[in-house]
């Protein structure tokens, strides 16, 4: 029988999000958009207004039209540093990423000195997995300013993915000294003790979840460290807190219900939450054998035996669920 171990993953935030957004704020973003349009056909060369419509149409995806309207920015003030940024994330988000480089090059050709040029290197470089690349812009920006909490995480991510851990913490927690509300780093130190099995991973976490009490990941993870530790209260109260916020999240789900199943061997809850976190992501190994697990406890081995056929299925080499298949 197996729960879920949280899947340790660095978070950046890019200047511009990539993603689509949620369905919530699409009438926000066409509200908005309409609002532009209109301030740009009454100053059709105000840099600045085409450079909030580009992060706009980047929201909703528009690329082609984001980077339309960063272009006509920068050809009417080809010396404002921030529209290069804006057309580095634009770039790299259509894939582009030797172009996006060459216009933050650009960007520092006319200012040697902007650390916001090197520090989205750095950011874009750190996507790239070119630590190097990331290290070198970090310190050029760290000559300028020696202060930028943002320089501080992105070298503390770098050096964890170099296997620095030790040297990673000490920029992670000057990070946060120089910005004591910085959600990111408090994160990433939370999930590096966690994986220590250190219980400063605690402290980190709820740091993390003071200042956003909707990271879900923060949560997720501080959850996980009380079920791993034996806090099985606290477990639960962490993941109905998720529950709250997100009541389709499948690890939740699949977590509550392996404590249902093996803590309290409450079988008929354990197999009610497996089945939903099977209903939240239909491919969920772990899930259908544990389900198959519950549904022998409940002596009903016909289903029992379908949810490890599944589990086949999914991966062909699954030696327990070959096992409980003889």
């Amino acid at each position: 029988m197996k729960y879920i171990k949280l899947l340790i993953l660095s978070i950046i935030v890019l200047g511009v999000s990539c993603n689509s957004p949620k369905k919530d704020d699409t009438s926000d973003i066409k509200d908005e958009l309409a609002l532009l349009d209109v301030k740009i056909r009454k100053e059709p060369k105000n840099a600045d207004l085409y450079y909030a419509r580009s992060k706009v149409l980047l929201e909703k995806g528009k690329i082609k039209e984001s980077l339309m309207d960063i272009q006509s920015a920068i050809d009417f003030d080809k010396k404002n540093v921030k529209y290069y940024v804006r057309k580095a994330d634009i770039l790299f988000a259509s894939g582009e990423t030797t172009l996006s480089f060459a216009a933050l090059q650009e960007a520092l050709k006319y200012d040697k000195k902007s650390t916001e040029a090197y520090l989205k290197t750095a950011e874009l470089a750190l996507l790239l997995k070119d630590y190097d690349k990331t290290m070198f812009n970090v310190n050029e920006s760290l000559k300028i300013d020696k202060i930028n909490p943002t320089a501080y995480y992105l070298r503390g991510w770098a050096l964890k993915e170099k296997g620095d851990t030790v040297h990673a913490v000490q920029s992670y927690k000057k990070a946060i000294e120089l910005k004591p509300d910085y959600e990111e780093p408090f994160e990433e130190l939370g999930m590096l003790y966690a994986l220590k099995g250190d219980r400063l991973a605690i402290d980190y976490l709820n740091s993390t979840i003071n200042i956003n009490p909707k990271n879900l990941n923060a949560m997720y993870a501080l959850g996980l460290f009380y079920q791993e530790h034996g806090m099985i209260q606290k477990a639960l109260d962490t993941y109905q807190n998720i529950l709250t916020i997100d009541p389709n999240h499948a690890d939740v789900l699949h977590n509550v219900g392996y404590i249902n199943l093996v803590e309290k061997q409450s079988y008929q809850d354990a197999l009610t939450l497996f089945t939903k976190a099977i209903e939240a992501d239909s491919n969920f190994l772990e899930a259908y054998f544990n389900r198959g697990i519950t549904y022998e406890k409940l002596n009903d081995p016909k289903k029992a035996q379908q949810d490890f056929h599944k589990v086949l299925e999914i991966q062909p080499n699954h030696k327990l669920a070959k096992q409980h298949l003889k």
